[in-house]
């Protein structure tokens, strides 16, 4: 074997070794690319069930901030409407009220 023909395989061999590697190199990368996509369709799974969940949170409080919800619940619990001789009506003085829980409770123990 001459030496051109020993360089001549040990360049194809270095050749091939340096395919080897790049085939390698896509193999990897395409295997990070794939873990990172199946991580993408899991978080994007988890938003559209947090935005499901959302959803339906906002139809439990508009359920229960329903005004005909709210008066069942409140007969229920035995309040009722006051009347008019329970109503208490304050007067704005020019100078304000300095103390306006004092005046409410004056004007409700009256």
């Amino acid at each position: 074997m001459t030496k051109a023909e020993r360089s001549y395989k040990v360049k194809v061999v270095a050749e091939l070794l340096l395919i080897f590697a790049l085939l390698l190199a896509v193999i990897g990368i395409t295997a990070y690319n794939s873990k990172i996509q199946y991580d993408i369709n899991k978080l994007n799974n988890q938003i559209s069930e947090t935005q499901k969940e959302i959803q339906n949170l906002q139809v439990q409080i508009k359920t229960a901030a329903n005004i005909t919800n709210l008066e069942s619940r409140a007969t229920e619990l035995g309040l009722m409407y006051p009347t008019s001789d329970q109503i208490v009506f304050l007067e704005a003085e020019e100078g304000g009220i300095e103390d306006f829980a004092l005046a409410l409770m004056e004007s409700v123990y009256r």
